[in-house]
């Protein structure tokens, strides 16, 4: 792992436990100036505990944008704004909630007029893109699947190669897929994806898995943006489905097929059935919750409140998928922890800055950054008139190794350590601010995440030209499953990134000038595919060297 660090040989790590330890009250009067110390006092690790415990409870399901549970959590952060007198809103994102219709979903098969097997709805799992009603001959594919990679080895996103698919014919027909996984090693679970992909332009009339073992779940409709909301999101509701059937469904299958679970250890690729397959599957689309949750704190300067520093993070997670659910503890219920911690030191801190304070929690991020991409296209206020957008999303845990790789990082390594992300991208005054207050947070910065810019809401306010800070403690092997709970959040850590975060905005809120957007920085930016950018950032551009004027 590459690291361009600021960490210091001569720095004990007894620092970083001492102030992991300390209460946030001490640090506020001991080490922030006394314009904003009350603020900071004024949140402690316990109330961060209730507020992340209940985002990620049982109640909220796991927040997934456009279920129950996510409406539940935006309305607790909104009930939390509207406690510290902060004028709250919801923007209502454009979203459709895919609904499975069982009675008109099926899978049946024939042997010439003769219904051999029907699989019903509730025997089915996987998620579906679209109603659909094919028929066809069913043809069995058996498909070997490369060994998934070992945790730690990186470059787990890899789809891989699947052999033999090149010459298989299936226009016309229905393919029921079964994928072998390698005897040893760990299953790769982008097979099916994979086997998508292979089979686009095969002209097959459905694709339907077969697995051995029973399907969990159910089966799903994609949830995703509406019409006028991110397209990449809306795109993913018209991809082709996974449905998948197993266990003993998959054993009446092959029967009636005149087959042994044996036989597929030496069946070859493609094998002819003498079954006809029907499959059915009745999608309906509704409006579903949708919602980023913003509200301000006005600034004390009659002219310089009509600019904003933003401090974001994203509200939602995967929510419930079947009988699983992801709480989603450090992702993002720290961040939105983050921000409810940074909004209760702004409204309760006795000196309000001259510029305002827009507090925002998104939805979608895990669909594709769809609320913030919303956020930013839609603006409740102009895009010029921010200053900066801080974003925080994961900061409550210490780095380790990861389904994605960092091979031989250890958590107890990480205690102190926080990725910055993003800010030498585009604007070098936020960057040396950001710098400057860490002289009083005292992290350990690490700069080797910017692979990462992408993957979070701060990214469509890049995308438009606002100086962004994406704060972020790295990966862990709970990243994206249901172990990703609250007893993991190191709470302290949280807390002091938050009261960091705090101290960055009140100063750029304070300070007379503004971040500027580096010319060259800009022209380089959206000269790397980001080619929504527009030809001037909604910042103000810094003059040329030899003089000049902001545009």
């Amino acid at each position: 792992m590459s690291i361009e660090s600021i960490r210091s040989p001569f720095r004990p790590l007894l620092l970083a436990s001492l102030l992991a330890t300390a209460t946030s009250a001490a640090l506020a009067q001991d080490v922030l100036t006394k314009d904003r110390s009350g603020g900071a006092a004024a949140v402690d690790v316990a109330q961060c505990k209730e507020w992340l415990g209940t985002l990620a409870g049982p109640e909220f399901e796991g927040r997934g944008t456009g279920q129950p549970g996510f409406e539940k959590a935006a309305d607790y952060v909104a009930a939390h704004f509207q406690s510290l007198g902060l004028v709250t809103y919801f923007q209502h994102v454009p979203w459709a909630s895919a609904k499975v219709e069982a009675a008109r979903t099926s899978i049946i098969f024939k042997k010439g007029n003769e219904v051999v097997l029907t699989i019903p709805a509730d025997k089915l799992s996987g998620t579906a893109g679209q109603s659909m009603a094919e028929d066809g001959d069913a043809v069995l594919l058996v498909v070997d699947a490369p060994p998934g990679r070992e945790r730690g080895q990186g470059g787990g996103g890899e789809v891989p190669a699947i052999a033999g698919l090149d010459q298989v014919d299936l226009a016309g027909k229905v393919a029921i897929v079964h994928v072998r996984q390698p005897k040893e090693g760990r299953p790769n679970p982008f097979a099916a994806f994979a086997v998508q992909q292979a089979l686009a332009d095969k002209k097959a009339k459905a694709v339907v898995f077969a697995t051995a073992e029973a399907p969990r779940g159910g089966l799903e409709g994609r949830r995703g943006g509406g019409r006028r909301a991110n397209p990449a999101a809306a795109a993913a509701r018209r991809q082709p489905g996974s449905v998948t059937f197993g266990g003993d469904t998959f054993t009446a299958f092959l029967t009636a097929a005149g087959l042994s679970k044996e036989a597929l250890a030496t069946a070859p690729v493609a094998t002819s059935l003498p079954l006809q397959a029907s499959v059915a599957v009745t999608i309906t689309e509704s409006n579903a919750p949708a919602m980023n949750v913003w509200a301000v704190l006005p600034g004390s300067d009659p002219q310089l409140r009509h600019e904003y520093v933003v401090i974001g993070s994203h509200l939602d997670h995967l929510g419930r998928r079947g009988d699983t659910i992801s709480p989603g503890a450090d992702d993002d219920g720290s961040g939105t922890t983050g921000v409810m911690a940074v909004s209760k030191m702004f409204a309760r801190n006795e000196t309000r800055p001259a510029r305002s304070i827009l507090f925002v929690c998104f939805s979608g991020e895990e669909n594709g950054l769809v609320g913030s991409a919303y956020f930013a296209d839609n603006c409740p206020i102009p895009l010029s008139s921010i200053a900066a957008e801080l974003q925080m999303d994961m900061i409550g845990r210490d780095e380790e190794e990861n389904m994605e790789g960092d091979k031989g990082e250890k958590a107890e390594n990480n205690r102190n350590t926080v990725h910055l992300v993003g800010t030498k991208k585009l604007s070098p005054e936020l960057h040396e601010l950001c710098m400057q207050k860490n002289a009083t947070a005292k992290f350990d910065i690490e700069w080797d995440q910017e692979g990462m810019f992408g993957r979070s809401d701060h990214a469509n306010f890049a995308n438009k030209g606002v100086p962004i800070a994406f704060f972020f403690t790295g990966l862990h092997r709970d990243y994206h499953q249901p172990s990703d709970t609250p007893d993991k959040i190191n709470y302290e850590k949280l807390l002091r990134i938050a009261t960091w975060v705090y101290d960055i905005g009140f100063e750029l809120a304070t300070q007379t000038s503004r971040p500027q957007i580096d010319p060259e920085l800009w022209a380089k930016y959206r000269q790397g595919g980001r080619n929504r950018s527009p030809e001037q950032p909604a910042a103000p551009l810094k003059p040329a060297a030899a003089g000049g004027a902001n545009r």
